[in-house]
Formats: structure tokens, C-alpha cells, sequence
């Protein structure tokens, strides 16, 4: 049977308790890299599962960065769970190699690895919550941390005692106290010896400095810092409301890929009102890194202050942002990047931004009075041999419908306020390097139906979200 400091397990159940974090009921996933921090709270766990019965599991992740001492991490973790009847989990990834395909840093790569294999792993097992061993001291590291690189108000807080149904039940306890019930109770753990490493940012405010302000100007540092965090979470608290507002307000479009901002209305709220609305949008498009960034988040808004339309900020390999008019607008995958299709009449192509469908119909059977913008017929004899659905290219011109004259396509674009990035999207209709169709746009006069008209093409283009 597992044993503990009594003082220090007692603050550990008030600190759950007072926090409101977990019942007798809740599953819990502990996640354990096999570190001090994390394997006393397993070890506060257990004590507590003797005592009601909760329910618990490991989950470790393997990252492979440091060799063999991953290895013997993982081993560690699992003969400890083992040898106190606890279920275990564990799953290796390269996460140097996620990194890289990522375009992130190890830290933040390691960071997105671990928390996905947590929720994964939480699913799987009916898993209610998941405790990670964050500390009051990695609490204060953080918070300079931010501090230094830049912050908002949503910086100042911290790390959170309670975010989703992930909990931090040891953010009241310090390192030392910590080190001293591991020494204690003979809890087994290994060192990180990268935790020595001063080039890494946070190693160098632990060891450099923490102590050095604590010595020369403020031995109270960790109080500031908590009050500073306090302070922080009212203030943050305070202006939700009004971000919720702006929210309801400026978002013009949303979907799964991009969200539009009406300028004007957004800005009149305060810097940081707009700052929180661009971290939610980006967080509902999935880019939590980003929404993390604050230096990105002023750039974001400093765009909307002095940008003009076509105005772009590249904000990840994956995401911009850029002004169109009066709209902002944050756009996930904004390469557009497909590859052109040879196109046989009466099938259906589909890539991730579109689906193309045409069908030979009888010219009996049509209604040229229909208003569908995405829906058009054309004489198929007019149709030559090689026939391509391509993305728009510059120089190209179509003769509109019922013209005698051609027009450069990126006129129309601009006629129909078509933004820079989305015009990438539109596949254009070629036949034998003529443009047939501007999908959803404009049909060429050159294949219209006409009276002699006996075969005809039905085309039909739809957006995917």
C-alpha cells in the first residue's frame, strides 16, 4: 500500500475539494511522463482511490526525442502501475518528425501530440477527466514566460486550475514540496536532464531568473505573480461579455474552413475586446497555437487598423489572414493548391473545395429560364477534345453570355467581389484552351445553347465548405 506525507496529501484533497475538481464518481486519466511532478500526483492518486474507490488510469506518451531514456521513462511508468494495480497506457510517436510536417516548434508540436493522445485516450476509456502535474512554480514560469515574449490578459492568467475536463490538482504545491514527498516515500522517477538545458528559454528563467529576481528585488515573487494572475482572471472575466457581443456582431460567414469579420463594426470595440474575438475565430477554425500567439493576435489587428483590400498576413502554412473591403477575413488552407481534371461528359468529379457534375441531356428536356448561378446548359457539339476544369489563371478572358466583346476574368472577379484568395477556388471550364465557364459565375457565349442546338450538356458546380 502506497504511503504519504500527511500534510502535504491533505492540501492536495482540500485543493480538489476547495476547486471544486472531481466527485467519487469521476474516471479519472493521469498523465505520466515519468518525471518527479507527475509520479507523486500518480501516487496522490492512489492514495486517494484506497480511500473511495475512484477510478484511475495512466496514459504516457513515448515522444522519442531522448532515446533510450524514453524508453526507460515508459518502463518506469509501467512497472509502477503495475506493481500498484493500475491500468496503463502508452503510445510512441515521433514527435520531432510531427514537428517537422507541422512547421512548429518541439515545444509546441510536443504540446499538441500529448494533449491529442490524451483526449483520445480519455474517449476510448470513459475517461471523465485528465490530471496533468503542472506546478505552482510551473504556474510563475509560465506567467514571466509570457510576460517576456508578449501577453494579453488571457496570457496573464496562466495556466488554468480547471480548463475543459482537463484538472491541475498540484498547482498549489511547489517544487520543493514536491522533491520532498518523492525523497520521503521512495516515489521511483527520472530526470530530464534537458531540464538543465539554460538555452531553452524556461530552464533559463527557473534556474537564471526566478532566483535572481527573488534575490535582488522581490523574495515574495511567486505572490506578485499569483496576484498578478488573480487580477488577470477578473479583469478577462469582465470583458467576456463584451467579446461575446463583438462576436454575435461581426462575424459575417462562418464555416469549417473560413470566417469573415465586418471591419467596421469590430472596430469599435477596445484592442483588446478585438484581440479576444480573433483568438475565439481561430480557435473554432481549430488553431489553437495560433490563438495562443499574441504577437500574431496584434499583427491581426494591426492589419485591420492600416490594411487595404488584398492586404494579406500569413499566419501559419495553413492559415491567413487578409482584408477584403470592409471584412477581415481568416481563411484555413489558403493555398488553394488543385490539380487540374480532364473532364468526360456525364461524370462527376469532386475535390476538396468543389464538386463538378455534368450530364447529356435531350434539349427538350431543359428550361433556359432557370436563375440557378450554378446550374447551366451548353451545346455539347461545340465541346472540343480536351476538356479541363482548372483553376484561374492570369490573362484569361471569356466572352460573357449575349456579348459580342471578351473580359478579362479577373474583371469579373472584381465586378462580383470575388477576394484575391477565394478566386483560387473557382474552377474555370476549358475546352481546347477556350473557357467554356466560369463555375457559378459566367457562361461564354461561344457554347450557349442555341436554336440549332440538339445535344446538351447539363453542368452543374457546388461549393464545399
Amino acid at each position: 500500500m502506497v504511503r504519504l506525507a500527511p500534510d502535504f496529501y491533505r492540501d492536495f484533497k482540500l485543493f480538489i475539494e476547495d476547486n471544486h475538481l472531481l466527485t467519487n464518481d469521476d474516471r479519472i486519466l493521469i498523465a505520466v511522463s515519468g518525471g518527479v511532478d507527475s509520479m507523486v500526483l500518480l501516487h496522490l492518486f492512489l492514495r486517494l482511490r484506497s480511500e473511495n474507490g475512484l477510478s484511475i488510469q495512466v496514459v504516457h506518451l513515448n515522444h522519442s526525442l531522448r532515446g533510450r531514456k524514453a524508453d526507460e521513462d515508459e518502463k518506469l511508468v509501467s512497472d509502477f502501475c503495475s506493481n500498484n494495480q493500475c491500468e496503463f497506457y502508452s503510445e510512441k510517436i515521433d514527435v520531432k518528425q510531427y514537428a517537422k510536417e507541422k512547421h512548429l516548434s518541439l515545444e509546441v508540436a510536443g504540446r499538441e501530440v500529448r494533449y491529442s493522445l490524451f483526449q483520445r485516450q480519455a474517449t476510448s476509456s470513459n475517461c471523465l477527466l485528465i490530471a496533468t502535474a503542472h506546478t505552482l512554480d510551473d504556474q510563475v514560469e509560465t506567467i514571466l514566460y509570457r510576460i517576456i515574449k508578449g501577453t494579453g490578459l488571457k496570457g496573464l492568467e496562466g495556466i488554468r486550475i480547471k480548463r475543459g475536463n482537463i484538472i491541475r490538482p498540484l498547482l498549489f504545491a511547489t517544487k520543493q514540496q514536491i522533491y520532498d514527498d518523492a525523497r520521503k516515500y521512495q516515489i521511483p522517477y527520472n530526470e530530464d536532464h534537458t531540464n538543465r538545458d539554460e538555452q531553452i528559454p524556461r530552464n533559463y528563467i527557473r534556474h537564471q531568473l526566478i532566483p535572481s529576481i527573488r534575490s535582488g528585488l522581490n523574495p515574495a515573487l511567486e505572490d506578485a505573480i499569483l496576484n498578478l494572475s488573480a487580477i488577470a482572471h477578473d479583469a478577462n472575466a469582465f470583458i467576456q461579455p463584451f467579446v461575446r457581443e463583438a462576436l454575435e456582431h461581426c462575424i459575417i460567414q462562418r464555416t469549417t474552413r473560413e470566417i469573415t469579420l465586418d471591419i467596421s463594426r469590430l472596430k469599435r470595440y477596445f484592442t483588446t475586446v478585438k484581440i479576444e474575438v480573433i483568438r475565439e475565430c481561430l480557435k473554432q477554425l481549430k488553431f489553437l497555437h495560433s490563438a495562443g500567439d499574441y504577437k500574431m493576435l496584434t499583427r491581426i489587428t494591426q492589419l485591420i487598423e492600416t490594411g487595404t483590400t488584398g492586404k494579406q498576413l500569413k499566419i501559419g502554412p495553413e492559415l491567413s489572414a487578409y482584408i477584403n473591403r470592409n471584412q477581415l477575413i481568416l481563411e484555413h488552407n489558403p493555398n488553394n493548391h488543385w490539380s487540374p481534371l480532364k473532364i468526360e461528359p456525364g461524370k462527376e468529379y469532386q475535390t476538396e473545395y468543389f464538386r463538378f457534375v455534368s450530364e447529356v441531356v435531350n434539349i427538350s428536356k431543359i428550361s433556359l429560364s432557370q436563375t440557378n448561378r450554378n446550374l447551366e446548359y451548353i451545346d455539347l457539339n461545340d465541346l472540343g477534345r480536351q476538356i479541363t476544369l482548372r483553376s484561374w489563371k492570369r490573362g484569361d478572358r471569356i466572352k460573357p453570355v449575349n456579348t459580342s466583346f471578351t473580359k478579362k476574368v479577373s474583371d469579373l472577379f472584381i465586378d462580383n467581389k470575388i477576394s484575391l484568395i477565394h478566386k483560387k477556388r473557382i474552377p474555370i471550364l476549358e475546352s481546347d484552351g477556350t473557357i467554356v465557364w466560369i463555375c457559378g459565375l459566367q457562361l461564354s457565349d461561344n457554347f450557349k445553347i442555341k436554336p440549332k442546338t440538339v445535344k446538351a450538356l447539363k453542368l452543374y458546380y457546388e461549393e464545399l465548405n
